[in-house]
């Protein structure tokens, strides 16, 4: 920085009015000329300056503050381990030479962004972002680049997936010359699941190849995992059943050599789940059965969900008696965390919730209490997820019960519905 705005940035760390901090110096108008560079101080009211603002006369060169910043920078690119990651931040977050520069200080101020995300502390990360806000013009391309890249990671953990991806295009945008190759694949990733999540199909497929193909170059094996996963999520949105499940085989065969036991997660999951939506039932329940094997006890919603789809492929295979087995196992689950309909909850566990209920009425019989739930309360979530195999599932038992009640022309309705809801999944026109 050069003088001027190295004495405003000090300013407004400050947060000292133009007014206070000219006070018996000069006059305001003159600092805001020496800010703007449009003026060179004289010495004594430099050195007058400094000391309120307290800091050193001139810049000094900070080598071992960039090497902190740096490999801090590096441990956040593809964390595997939270707990270290946590430890290396507490040997170094009060070291001083963090705060010996102005350089260093940005881009560890902006790297904490990233470090409270991936923590899970999003109240900091929230108040750390509004703080970088305040200070955009001083940071060079570089930092700016990852103020919005890490701005689109925070709007993806509170699941505001159209911000994030509008933010990550913006950093797309500005990315500097000298930036990594492995630190823009992961801007590439980044993209290509937030289009996913906002069924930006096209987007979310060619973002995942250009991270893929670097990711492969650098040899980093979780990141070529999920981009398998996604770039198979993209076939299966685009209706390349065949391509779709290479992917996922793919991210199989590397993942299970990786002890990472929520990518083993992911990925059976995810393979299940494909075989389900095109009627592979016998498949579908292996990998849902062995994606509970590595689920982590904290991801519940996932668990709820994977039931979900094993019941549903058991009743799909008239085999009632391991359908209620999964519907026991998961009322086991619920009654041990005291959840009830009214619980607060995420949308994403009360749909995967919602739609257990449902489950647990449709094998019991329950047409009345089954035909008002899925009505009131998971179509909705399902239309607004845009969930259409789901919704087709759900349309077409609604038909079915409405037929058996001689309810014809609702039968119909409905039955056209879920025939419409598949159409969309499979991409025919």
């Amino acid at each position: 920085m050069d003088t001027g705005m190295r004495l405003k940035y000090h300013r407004l760390k400050k947060r000292f009015s133009m007014e206070e901090t000219a006070s018996g110096i000069f006059s305001p108008k003159d600092l805001k000329k020496i800010e703007a560079g449009l003026k060179e101080p004289a010495l004594k009211d430099l050195e007058a300056l400094c000391k309120k603002l307290e800091i050193p006369l001139a810049a000094k060169d900070n080598p071992i503050g960039k090497v902190l910043v740096k490999n801090f920078k590096n441990s956040l690119l593809h964390p595997q381990n939270k707990g270290k990651i946590m430890e290396h931040y507490a040997d170094i977050c009060n070291h001083p030479l963090l705060r010996a520069d102005e350089d260093v200080e940005l881009e560890f101020d902006i790297q904490q962004i990233r470090y409270f995300i991936i923590t899970g502390d999003l109240e900091s990360a929230e108040k750390k972002i509004k703080e970088m806000d305040r200070f955009k013009e001083f940071m060079n391309q570089e930092q700016y680049y990852l103020y919005h890249k890490y701005n689109g990671n925070y709007n993806y953990i509170l699941n505001d997936y159209e911000n994030a991806l509008k933010t990550y295009l913006i950093a797309e945008r500005i990315v500097p010359n000298t930036i990594s190759a492995a630190e823009l694949a992961d801007l590439y990733y980044s993209i290509g699941i937030s289009s996913t999540q906002v069924r930006e199909t096209e987007l979310a497929y060619k973002y995942s190849e250009m991270a893929l193909k670097i990711y492969q170059q650098e040899f980093v094996p979780k990141r070529i995992v999920e981009c398998h996963i996604n770039i198979a999520i993209s076939h299966e949105n685009f209706g390349n059943y065949k391509l779709s499940l290479e992917h996922y085989k793919n991210a199989l065969t590397i993942g299970s050599k990786l002890d990472i036991d929520i990518l083993k997660f992911t990925t059976e999951f995810n393979l299940g789940y494909s075989y389900f939506i095109y009627q592979n039932y016998e498949d579908a329940i292996m990998h849902l059965t062995n994606s509970l094997k590595f689920i982590p006890d904290e991801y519940f919603a996932d668990s709820i969900l994977t039931y979900c789809i094993l019941i549903k492929s058991y009743l799909e295979l008239d085999n009632e008696e391991k359908a209620r087995d999964i519907i026991k196992m998961g009322l086991e689950r619920i009654k041990n965390k005291d959840l009830r309909l009214d619980s607060p909850t995420n949308a994403a566990f009360r749909e995967a919730y919602v739609e257990f209920i449902c489950l647990v009425h449709l094998l019991d019989d329950e047409e009345q209490q089954f035909e008002k739930l899925v009505l009131a309360k998971l179509v909705p979530s399902l239309e607004d997820s845009e969930n259409y195999n789901e919704l087709g599932y759900y349309y077409g038992h609604l038909g079915s019960i409405y037929f058996r009640q001689e309810k014809f022309k609702e039968s119909a309705e409905f039955m056209t519905k879920a025939k419409n809801a598949y159409m969309k999944v499979t991409n025919i026109r």
